[in-house]
């Protein structure tokens, strides 16, 4: 089954289906979030990270970051590191 998540298009208002096994990247500004997808193209969307990262989260999605990473190995040596 195909999982997707509902988006409001910036400037049209326009909701968008985003299929999760499509999204490339996410960029997150102040007044929009850009998701591009494998095909190359891109979409503005009104929703704001908080938002996105909660409708990951429905799908049990999470976005992790590098600072994430070293904040759980922060008490590793770093020969220790599994990276």
């Amino acid at each position: 089954m195909m999982k997707y998540i509902e988006l409001t298009g910036w400037g049209n208002n326009k909701k968008h289906l985003i299929p999760l096994k499509q999204i490339s990247y996410i960029t997150f500004e102040p007044n929009l979030t850009c998701i591009g997808l494998g095909n190359g193209t891109s979409v503005n969307v009104i929703e704001d990270e908080f938002h996105i990262k909660e409708m990951l989260s429905f799908h049990n999605v999470s976005l992790v970051n590098e600072e994430q990473i070293r904040t759980l190995y922060s008490g590793f040596e770093e020969d220790e590191l599994p990276f």
